[in-house]
């Protein structure tokens, strides 16, 4: 069972660039209203190009994008139709922000290389709410049914079978409810409701509800645990226990009959997605046999966060920015270290570049970083004055948390970080993400020097065709294309070095065979030319960081095949 279904990124990237466009344009079109209420052309035209966005992208079916921009267009229409004033304000301002979301949810897609739908509903919700519409359930997305009644009872938690407390625990229940509506100290009334949901549950037999009360308290412990984040959806959830304690109250289980079930879908759902699974909550889960889905609510909180972020474009600029700036701090270490001393003028200028990364980090809201950067200009600052020199192990130390302010952008521009994961790193974590920074640049070279040297083999061929079959434009073609198969081995693109390992020795035995008429040769080498276009077609793939298609291979190899070298 999913929540995650399968997306064709291939499919994204052919329309990507168009997507991208449309967006832009709607969204242009939707500030030009902005500025002049008047002008309902621009409305309409925001609203149409709007419309294609939503039909491109369940055409390639992503559905949660989908889903949004679905949204985005109703929200269009409502704002064209005549509406309070205080509404429309509010449809306005929540519409922006999905203009903002939209274009980052699929750079997420594209860099993580996975379609979580069920990012979007929290997004699709907000302009639902600004639209007075009803909620879409989180549980939209998933791919099949969760147990919704218990496959054995709690043993282990007492039924007491005393109704007399219930009416006490529904008021402290609204207590708690009442306060979080209005957005006080969410933490201790969180826990004021999972106590009397507990305690509401515990009043009852295991079987009162068909386990409803159990799956209540299970949710509101894990809210108040913090295994799940309170949202717009789970407020409107908690609201609705409510409602029912008060039905079950006056009328017993006949008054849940048929006002239960999405309900209880919802409370299943969010036990599945929680990343608290013991106490209580473990013994619900079990009870009802529930799975843990992935991605958890954890994962899916720290995503939605990201969206709301700077966008790729944004991080890469600044990125290029503080790198460079890093790199100039690195130079100044590293003459320091050879001689061991800093003299007062040289601190100065290291001291003003650390601070400038220091506060752009802040600014990124990459807290962590920046405290670390703060750490080292405290030891760079006592540098002055030393009159015994500075120990190599302070300029090493300094360097060394450069390196892992620079990895870090990396692998946050590249999506495989989150700010987030950036504020909690132990020293092990911290070498590890040097260590995968340097891989990744490692890798990168290895793929674009692999993307050159296919190309200049290509070149050299067209070249000893058109020179009318002169081997000297061929003759380190072979070398060439042997070089490029160690550095894919040594990437484990193993399938991709067997075909490059055929293309070379397909052109040693070519250039040893004079009895080849100019027409045999040519209708070889164009069929040696269809493999290796499909070679730099996968590691234009690979150089993207997305998973390549393998079929592309298999056009490598027949190629390859036709013209008597099997490589499988």
């Amino acid at each position: 069972m999913s929540q995650t279904p399968l997306v064709n990124l291939n499919s994204l990237a052919l329309v990507r660039e168009e997507l991208d466009a449309s967006i832009q344009r709607s969204a242009s079109e939707f500030e030009a209203y902005l500025l002049d209420h008047s002008n309902r052309t621009a409305l309409e035209s925001c609203r149409a190009e709007m419309a294609q966005v939503a039909g491109t992208l369940r055409l390639i079916q992503f559905t949660g994008a989908a889903l949004l921009a679905d949204e985005m267009v109703a929200a269009v229409a409502a704002i064209c139709t005549p509406t309070e004033g205080a509404a429309a304000e509010a449809l306005a301002g929540t519409l922006s922000h999905a203009f903002f979301i939209l274009p980052r949810y699929l750079e997420y897609v594209a860099g993580k290389g996975l379609a979580d739908p069920a990012l979007m509903i929290a997004f699709a919700n907000e302009l639902r709410v600004a639209r007075r519409q009803p909620l879409i359930p989180e549980y939209q997305f998933l791919d099949g049914e969760l147990p919704l009644r218990p496959k054995h009872a709690l043993a282990s938690v007492p039924a007491l079978g005393g109704t007399a407390a219930l009416p006490r625990l529904w008021q402290m229940y609204q207590v708690g409810l009442l306060a979080i509506l209005r957005q006080k100290n969410e933490s201790l009334n969180l826990q004021l409701i999972a106590r009397a949901a507990a305690r509401f549950a515990a009043q009852l037999p295991s079987e009162a509800g068909a386990g409803l009360w159990y799956l209540a308290a299970a949710t509101t412990s894990a809210l108040a645990g913090g295994g799940l984040k309170l949202n717009l959806n789970r407020r409107r959830t908690l609201g609705t226990l409510e409602r029912l304690m008060g039905r079950f109250i006056k009328g017993g289980d006949a008054a849940l009959a048929g006002a239960d079930e999405s309900v209880r879908r919802e409370l299943v759902y969010l036990l599945a997605i929680s990343s608290q699974r013991d106490g209580l909550i473990g013994e619900v889960i079990a009870a009802f046999g529930i799975p843990a889905l992935k991605p958890d609510d954890a994962e899916l909180t720290r995503a939605r966060e990201a969206m709301r972020g700077p966008g790729l474009e944004a991080i890469e600029s600044v990125v290029k920015v503080l790198k460079e700036e890093l790199r100039n701090a690195k130079d100044v270490l590293e003459i320091a270290s050879q001689s061991q001393a800093i003299s007062a003028d040289e601190v100065a200028p290291l001291r003003d570049t650390l601070n400038r990364v220091a506060d752009t980090l802040r600014l990124l809201n990459l807290r962590a970083a920046s405290n670390i950067l703060r750490e080292q200009l405290t030891l760079v600052e006592g540098w002055v004055g030393q009159k015994n020199g500075v120990a190599p192990d302070q300029f090493l130390g300094v360097a060394d948390a450069l390196l892992f302010i620079e990895s870090s952008l990396a692998a946050l521009y590249r999506n495989d970080l989150g700010g987030g994961e950036l504020e909690q790193v132990s020293d092990a974590v911290r070498k590890q993400i040097i260590a995968d920074s340097q891989l990744s640049e490692a890798s990168a070279i290895v793929i674009n020097e692999s993307h050159a040297g296919i190309a200049l083999a290509k070149r050299a061929i067209t070249a000893y065709v058109e020179s009318g079959f002169d081997a000297v434009h061929v003759a380190n073609v072979a070398t060439t294309l042997s070089s490029v198969r160690g550095a894919l081995h040594l990437l484990n693109h193993g399938r991709a070095a067997a075909v490059l390992a055929g293309c070379a020795s397909f052109l040693d035995d070519h250039l040893k065979d004079k009895q080849q008429t100019a027409t045999q040769r040519q209708q070889v080498l164009e069929t040696l030319a269809d493999a290796l276009i499909s070679l730099e077609y996968y590691l234009t793939e690979v150089a993207a960081e997305r998973a390549p298609d393998n079929k592309i291979l298999d056009v490598a190899e027949e190629s390859l095949a036709a013209i008597g070298y099997n490589v499988r």
